[in-house]
């Protein structure tokens, strides 16, 4: 085996693998959360929510109004929809300053995502129209309101309970 003579150099290849290793460690771990997030399971969703907002990078302020939790089914697609208007709103508006209210009328349940970024989001595109298609499949409502020049804001009005068939 070639040992290197050189202790500066060794120590500085050291710390590199260390740096890269603990950065492909984050990012493992912000795909797995992004994947599917444990705390929506553990703790709900005002948690996850909250977990989100937390990591955003920019201010998102979180109005929570349910009591109780809905199905899971339900649940999830309210969370994945905040969660892709938070992510489409930093990263393709430029947003500062996101608005999160989630609340319940007599039989349904709404996310609605406002922000202060450039606007103009297209609702063909593929995190939004995926997100609409999975909305739709819960009998769901998905709306798109975005502007040029802002703001956007992005709702899901869905069923408390799981359509059945």
């Amino acid at each position: 085996a070639r040992h290197d003579a050189d202790p500066a150099r060794s120590a500085a290849l050291v710390a590199q693998a260390y740096d890269e290793s603990r950065r492909l460690l984050d990012e493992l771990r912000s795909v797995a959360w992004r994947v599917y997030p444990t705390a929506l399971d553990e703790l709900g969703l005002r948690a996850a929510l909250a977990g989100v907002a937390e990591r955003a990078g920019v201010p998102v302020t979180v109005r929570y109004g349910i009591a109780g939790r809905p199905v899971s089914e339900i649940e999830t697609a309210r969370y994945f929809v905040a969660r892709e208007a938070i992510t489409n709103a930093i990263k393709h508006a430029g947003a500062r300053d996101i608005l999160v209210v989630v609340e319940e009328d007599e039989g349904t349940v709404r996310v609605a995502v406002t922000d202060d970024g450039a606007g103009g989001a297209d609702p063909a595109g593929g995190g939004l129209s995926g997100l609409a298609r999975r909305v739709r499949a819960l009998d769901g409502a998905f709306t798109v309101d975005s502007p040029p020049g802002g703001p956007t804001r992005i709702a899901a009005t869905l069923p408390k309970e799981v359509p059945c068939g």
